[in-house]
């Protein structure tokens, strides 16, 4: 349909509800849904009219607006009115309102997700209203016959049968069945001796079981047509004899390489393991899963809407990205709304990435109350912001690795931060200041870096931007702070000559002292450069003049005398706490190793850390006080 067709029969609908609803007000008549049909089509006109929808959608809306039944309601309005049948008139009026409600949600979704018409995955913290989310549209979803809902919680049982039920009412009983929200957010007495534990288990084992007869009573109706049309010398093809369960047989055997399954022409279904056969209901958890959702897919009607929660759920991870990919390739007709907190499957996919933000209940049952928001570009990779988008906690960048002590010891002392680390302190200056520029996060983020031998005004250009150090040269300086010395000899029970200790980094320094500078020297020409204009020459002239205007900023000697000045002061007066502050040395630690007679102080002194909340407070003294 032409963007001109649409806006006239969204017009056309809207023009004669609003006449409507003005003749029946003159009489009192309320039907308690008019505003939310009225807003409806003044949404819809104005998405189409700004082209927020695409035309790939257009079909999709009219069917939306057709649910509404209001040309039902058109067409026999003379006719009712003629005949005085006032009562059955205002009960087509009244189906029109309580279509409303189910189409105004599948249509906030639509725009929630922003119109789009390729496949989104909604990335979801725990709790965030995933499930509830899912649980919300499914109704809709069948009352507008616009798509299928697969639930996270999946108690499958194989079926056994005697006789399979007919194609028709096994399909009879798979379409009611779709229009059944369960709920598994119940409970029940303990103490009383009933049987509900069991009565809901069969309710989802049910799921399986119509699944099951739906798919054998379709095989065997397509294969009776079959060989019927053969017989009367009908034109016959191939793919008439083909399935929707000869389709999850395919898939399940692509997936599952070391068994076969197979369907006898009886329907039964049988697990070929090399020369042994056993019934289907001995599949493992996963392998019924890859059957229910292959079968769920494969019969959604044409162009739904499938909304996947929790895909990854009781699957191997070598098959889930094969599974959902095949998936997708087979029913491109429809759009793919996963609902997921798997990151690593989010990043596999091909869709339009959204952040499930939260979601608060409504007695409106309209989608304002949801917080879905787009994933925007960012320097930050993809796989790590849907990761820290999802947390509710704020964000606190670090150096380090899986595992450093960088982040062990940030994750100790930062407990209601999500803690991000990362391959260089480049990497968190940049990624703080990305991420602090979306708009629709849940916290800002800090960034912790080492000193490294930064000034005063770089250090402060960066607390500017929410980027930090500490009072410590680096993160190892941390275990060399005189009280956390203390406390961990007192902690192992070890005499500790603190002022040894102090008097041998200090005697360490003068003898590294030239190599302190020159190393402080090179850090801070690194700087300069990173911050000149020196790659940003468009021509050869561009170049030379940033290049020289760079030259001109390195000032060695002064820098030299400065530094130098600064380190034999601190030497001077035994300015243990400036000494750690300045003095970059990995290896400080075997002078307290030596001394409390000990291997491995670092390890040790991080379990300290884990065990004292004293330790943990005198660390904190040399960290900024983030908000």
């Amino acid at each position: 349909m032409e963007k001109k067709a649409l806006l006239d029969l969204i017009d056309q609908d809207s023009s004669f509800m609003k006449a409507f609803l003005d003749e029946y007000r003159q009489d009192g008549v309320n039907f308690g849904a008019e505003d939310r049909l009225m807003s409806l089509f003044v949404d819809m006109k104005q998405s189409v009219v700004e082209d927020q929808i695409p035309e790939s959608l257009f079909d999709r809306l009219v069917n939306l607006i057709r649910t509404l039944e209001v040309e039902k309601l058109r067409t026999h309005q003379n006719e009712l009115q003629k005949l005085h049948n006032f009562e059955k008139y205002r009960d087509l009026a009244e189906n029109v309102f309580v279509n409303s409600f189910f189409v105004t949600k599948t249509f906030y979704l639509l725009k929630a997700i922003g119109f789009t018409s390729s496949n989104v995955v909604l990335i979801g913290a725990n709790g965030s209203g995933k499930t509830t989310f899912a649980n919300s549209i499914r109704e809709q979803l069948e009352k507008t016959d616009n798509g299928i809902v697969i639930p996270a919680q999946k108690l499958l049982v194989f079926p056994t049968y005697n006789s399979i039920p007919t194609y028709k009412s096994a399909f009879a009983d798979y379409e009611s069945r779709q229009k059944v929200c369960l709920d598994d957010k119940q409970t029940f007495k303990a103490e009383k001796n009933d049987d509900y534990p069991y009565s809901l288990s069969k309710q989802y084992s049910e799921e399986l079981r119509i699944l099951v007869s739906a798919l054998i009573s379709e095989r065997l109706e397509r294969r009776n047509n079959f060989c019927s049309n053969a017989q009367e010398g009908d034109i016959i093809h191939l793919d008439d004899f083909k399935s929707n369960i000869d389709e999850v047989i395919e898939v399940w055997n692509h997936l599952i390489e070391h068994r076969t399954l197979l369907c006898d022409n009886l329907g039964n279904l049988q697990i070929e393991c090399g020369d042994e056969k056993y019934p289907a209901y001995k599949m493992s958890d996963g392998e019924r899963v890859i059957f229910y959702v292959v079968g769920r897919v494969m019969l959604a009607k044409e162009s739904s809407l499938i909304i996947v929660d929790e895909p990854e759920m009781h699957l191997h991870k070598a098959i889930l990205n094969k599974l959902w990919d095949i998936l997708e390739e087979k029913r491109k007709d429809c759009m793919f709304i996963y609902l997921t907190h798997d990151i690593d499957f989010a990043s596999t996919r091909i869709a339009n990435k959204r952040w499930l933000k939260s979601y608060s209940s409504s007695t409106s049952g309209i989608f304002e109350n949801w917080e879905i928001e787009p994933i925007v570009d960012s320097e930050i990779p993809e796989a790590l912001l849907m990761k820290i988008l999802g947390s509710r906690k704020k964000v606190l960048f670090c150096e380090g690795k899986q595992g450093s002590l960088d982040r062990q010891i940030i994750e100790l002392l930062f407990p209601n931060f999500t803690i991000t680390p990362l391959a260089s302190c480049k990497d968190v200056i940049n990624y703080t200041k990305a991420y602090n520029k979306i708009s629709n996060k849940y916290a800002v983020a800090y960034g912790i870096i080492d000193r490294d031998f930064r000034t005063k005004e770089q250090l402060d250009k960066l607390a500017a931007e929410n980027i930090y150090s500490y009072d410590v040269a680096e993160i190892e300086n941390l275990f060399l702070i005189e009280d956390f010395i203390k406390g961990f000899a007192e902690y192992k029970h070890e005499t500790c000559d603190i002022d040894n200790i102090k008097t041998q980094i200090l005697a360490l320094l003068t003898r590294n002292k030239e190599q302190q500078i020159s190393s402080y020297l090179i850090q801070r020409i690194n700087y300069n450069f990173n911050e000149s204009h020196v790659r940003n020459g468009k021509d050869k002239t561009e170049v030379e003049a940033n290049f020289n205007e760079f030259v001109k900023q390195i000032k060695i000697e002064e820098w030299y005398n400065i530094r130098l000045q600064e380190l034999d002061d601190v030497i001077k007066t035994s300015n243990y706490a400036k000494v750690i502050m300045l003095y970059n040395n990995k290896g400080l630690h075997s002078i307290i190793e030596k001394e409390l007679g000990i291997s491995s102080y670092n390890l040790k002194a991080l379990e300290y850390l884990k065990n004292s909340q004293n330790a943990r407070d005198v660390l904190h003294n040399v960290f900024p006080k983030l908000e």
